[in-house]
C-alpha cells in the first residue's frame, strides 16, 4: 500500500490501461466525496480492497468492456451508462478490514473462488489535473464459464468488449 496521491478533488490517482489500446496507460481519479461515502456507510472491506488491490492500479486487468446494458444517470448525464468502462481480472488476493475504523487495517485473504473483480470507471475528457476519468466502484462477480477472468454474462451486461489480453 502506498501513500495516496491527492490531486484536486481526487483522494488518489491510479493507472489503468486505455480502453482504446491496452498498451497505453490512462490516469483515473477516486473522488474524495465517493471515498468518504464508503466510510460513512461503514463499507470498510470495500475500503480495504481499495488499499490492497485498486490502489496498485488496474494494469493487471485482462478484459475491458464499454457501456452498461442498463440505464445509469450521473448528475445531469442521462446516458452515463454509455461512458462506463469496466475492467475485469482475477487478482491473486483479496482484502478485508480488521479492527475498528480508527485502529484497523486492510488484511490479506485468499480471493473468493469462481469470482472475478470488476472495476467500473467513468471516462471523461482529460482535465486540468491530467485525469481521464474516475473509478466509481468495484466488486467481485461470478466468473464467466466461457471467458476466463470475465464476469458471467458479460455479453449481456455490457454493450461491447473492447479488448482482452
Amino acid at each position: 500500500m502506498r501513500t495516496v496521491q491527492r490531486v484536486g478533488p481526487y483522494v488518489d490517482i491510479v493507472e489503468a490501461r486505455s480502453p482504446d489500446n491496452h498498451l497505453s496507460v490512462i490516469r483515473l481519479g477516486v473522488n474524495q466525496a465517493s471515498f468518504e461515502q464508503l466510510l460513512h456507510q461503514n463499507l470498510f472491506t470495500t475500503v480495504a480492497q481499495y488499499y490492497g488491490i485498486i490502489q496498485q492500479g488496474l494494469l493487471p486487468a485482462v478484459h475491458a468492456f464499454r457501456g452498461l446494458q442498463r440505464p445509469m444517470m450521473l448528475a445531469d448525464d442521462m446516458e452515463a451508462d454509455r461512458s462506463v468502462v469496466v475492467y475485469s481480472w482475477t487478482p491473486p488476493f483479496d482484502y478485508v478490514w480488521t479492527g475498528s475504523l480508527s485502529n484497523g487495517k486492510p488484511t490479506y485473504r485468499k480471493p473468493p473462488r469462481g469470482l472475478v473483480l470488476v472495476v467500473l470507471a467513468l471516462l471523461e475528457s482529460n482535465n486540468e489535473h491530467g485525469v481521464d476519468g474516475t473509478v466509481e466502484r468495484w466488486n467481485w462477480v461470478k466468473e464467466s464459464p466461457h471467458l476466463k477472468q470475465a464476469p458471467v454474462d458479460w455479453d449481456k451486461r455490457y454493450r461491447e468488449k473492447l479488448w482482452s489480453r
